[in-house]
């Protein structure tokens, strides 16, 4: 019988302390240092300080070194640090203060004391010279941010000097200079911004390098500036934006030449196309209680080099859908495929700078709950910014041609009925627009108004946006039809928790399409239901629509409202990654009829959620409860949604 070596707790504890270190070594961190036998420095004390927290002193200071290196006291940085205190406590106005340091002894260790006596605080006093004819002294004074006696800011003086410089640019004083000083005195402090404009100017001649034919005019087009106008810096960081934002060039940069003493003010504009061929693929997963999709979508776009202001493009997205008991038995034949092949034609600066024409042209092919449809498509469309940038206009024309095939749920045909005659089933599909083919021709609209900060992860701001949409015979379509969808969102931060609120409401008046109706439920609505679970069901009645009841298929709805409101917050990092929270509540309901919404009726639910970034995506996993309407002529009642998904919820 073989026998374990003996090995003793020594052995182990060596053996261990080695395979530590090498970890650390592989890791990249330094091996823990031991402490000498002599005098080493074992912390930092300030005392005194009350304008001033310590958390927000000592983290800076240079001893800390000695600390970690297990070292004593540095009589130079000690000295250094002594005067890191001080230097941070002039800048807050404490121009008397006092700091003084102590090394306490103990047997081996040190420990050392900064103690300070603040003294008062300067009240601030501002002065603006030299500032010349036609600038508004009010204007230039609301740059500063201190008050006439509030307490002197070392940080907030200085933060003026660009809003300053940034005034006289804009009125033309391209050298402006602003020299500032603080003349320190125990009680004020006066804070003096002497200006010294220099020439007022105008742009010289504009060149343009890395662009040529009908790129270069239309990078002339989009200068927000021209030779002979007045200088601005505004001007020139606009026509960078407005270069860029053209979608053609991996690099802009406008520059203006400031190195003369004239009043002219050339302006180089250098750009770098981007390539004209690009390739893209992509993936997603979403799971709730009832289903589970994936998606798959890829494609590419080319700019032709004979035509640099037109792209052509194709994509294909496919996704498929598996009931959730389908996925625990490995089964697929209940799966929902749903396939869309797009390819489209755009053309910027149509015509005129910031005019966007779209031809696009595709296939569809998707499997809903109650239905399969198929059909071609054609769209016309024409985008442009309405003045600002963040005020956006599309009008364009849909038409397309639907199938439908596979009805499922009460209103499916019977094999047993008699085809010359029109059951209460035949009725309802009828009533859906499911009976046939279906050709859908409608004039489209959209008005967007983009406040946030940032249109992927808002922080503040808000958003509005109005689509509409009307069905007529003038449009090529069967139907006739208003349909209106206008959401407005809003975004406040404090204290690191950012707090966002939606409502949404839609309407369909006239003929129903049945592939235009609202759902809601989901990562993206009421997350007390499964995605798209929060809508009327089918009906075996002539309207074929119920907006309660417990049958498990739904068709959607005419009218649909959806509100909510959701705190958000980051909470840790987990390997460098950002780790939050959210609290929601939200609430919504989807109709039959659009009249029928009723803002006081709605399906409500709290949850919570946890997301985590990692790079280039948020993933958020969310669950929902369900707070009212849960009798039996209700909806069916799932209590609790488990949902995931990527981004943000709105």
């Amino acid at each position: 019988m073989a026998r374990w070596p003996r090995v003793s707790l020594r052995s182990l504890a060596g053996a261990a302390g080695l395979l530590g270190l090498a970890i650390a070594a592989a890791c990249g961190a330094p091996p823990p240092v031991r402490a000498p036998a002599g005098e080493h420095l074992i912390a930092i004390r300030i005392a005194g300080n009350r304008a001033i927290e310590s958390d927000a002193l000592e983290p800076a200071l240079a001893l800390h070194e000695a600390i970690s290196d297990g070292a004593a006291v540095d009589p130079y940085l000690l000295a250094a640090d002594t005067e890191r205190i001080r230097a941070a406590y002039i800048k807050r106005g404490f121009f008397a203060v006092k700091v003084t340091s102590e090394v306490l002894h103990g047997q081996t260790t040190q420990v050392v004391v900064f103690t300070v006596v603040e003294g008062p605080r300067a009240t601030a006093r501002v002065e603006i010279t030299g500032l010349p004819p036609g600038l508004s002294p009010a204007a230039a004074r609301a740059l500063v941010a201190i008050e006439d006696g509030a307490p002197f800011d070392y940080d907030a003086y200085d933060a003026a000097k660009q809003p300053l410089t940034a005034l006289l640019e804009n009125a033309g004083y391209a050298r402006a200079e602003i020299r500032g000083t603080v003349i320190a005195d125990p009680a004020v402090a006066t804070l003096r911004y002497e200006i010294v404009p220099g020439v007022r100017c105008t742009f010289g001649e504009i060149r343009i390098t890395g662009a040529g034919g009908e790129l270069e005019d239309v990078v002339r087009a989009r200068l927000r500036l021209a030779t002979g106008a007045r200088y601005s810096g505004s001007a020139l960081a606009a026509s960078q934006t407005e270069i860029y934002d053209l979608g053609r060039f991996s690099s802009v940069e406008v520059t203006a030449d400031r190195s003369g003493g004239g009043a002219v003010v050339p302006v180089g504009v250098a750009v770098r196309e981007a390539d004209r061929r690009e390739v893209h693929a992509g993936f997603g997963v979403g799971a709730d209680p009832v289903h589970f999709e994936a998606r798959v979508r890829g494609g590419g776009s080319w700019v032709p080099e004979s035509a640099p202001l037109v792209t052509t493009a194709a994509e294909a997205r496919v996704a498929a859908t598996i009931p959730r008991e389908d996925l625990t038995k490995l089964e697929t034949g209940n799966a929902e495929p749903k396939i869309r092949v797009i390819g489209s034609l755009q053309r910027t600066d149509l015509w005129w700078p910031r005019l966007r024409g779209e031809i696009e042209g595709g296939y569809d092919y998707q499997t809903v709950e109650a239905y399969t449809w198929r059909g071609l498509h054609v769209r016309l469309g024409l985008g442009s910014p309405l003045g600002p940038r963040w005020l956006q206009l599309r009008v364009g024309w849909l038409l397309e041609e639907l199938f439908f095939k596979g009805i499922k749920g009460a209103i499916a045909p019977s094999a047993s009925v008699d085809t010359d005659t029109c059951d209460t089933a035949c009725m309802a599909r009828s009533a859906l627009g499911l009976s046939g083919p279906q050709r859908l021709g409608a004039y489209q609209a959209s008005l967007v108004a983009d406040l946030r900060d940032d249109p992927i992860e808002p922080h503040r701001g808000a958003y509005l946006a109005v689509t509409a949409a009307k069905g007529t015979q003038w449009a090529g379509g069967a139907l006739d039809y208003w349909q209106i969808t206008p959401e407005l969102r809003y975004y406040y931060s404090i204290a690191g928790t950012v707090m966002a609120a939606r409502v949404r409401v839609g309407q369909i008046i006239g003929d129903v399409p049945v592939t235009e109706r609202y759902y809601s439920g989901g990562i993206s609505g009421q997350r007390g239901f499964p995605e798209r679970q929060l809508a009327p069901r089918v009906a075996l009645d002539p309207t074929g629509c119920a907006s309660t009841g417990q049958d498990p298929i739904v068709i959607g709805g005419a009218g649909l409202i959806e509100t909510g409101i959701e705190l958000r917050r980051q909470i840790t990092t987990v390997f460098g990654y950002p780790v939050g929270a959210n609290l929601f509540l939200d609430g919504a309901d989807v109709t039959c009829d659009a009249d029928a919404i009723d803002p006081r009726h709605l399906q409500w639910a709290a949850g919570t959620g946890i997301w985590v970034k990692v790079p280039g995506l948020k993933i958020q996993g969310d669950i929902g409860y369900r707070l009212n309407r849960k009798g039996v002529d209700e909806l069916p009642d799932q209590g609790v949604a488990l949902l995931l998904g990527i981004g943000e919820t709105f």
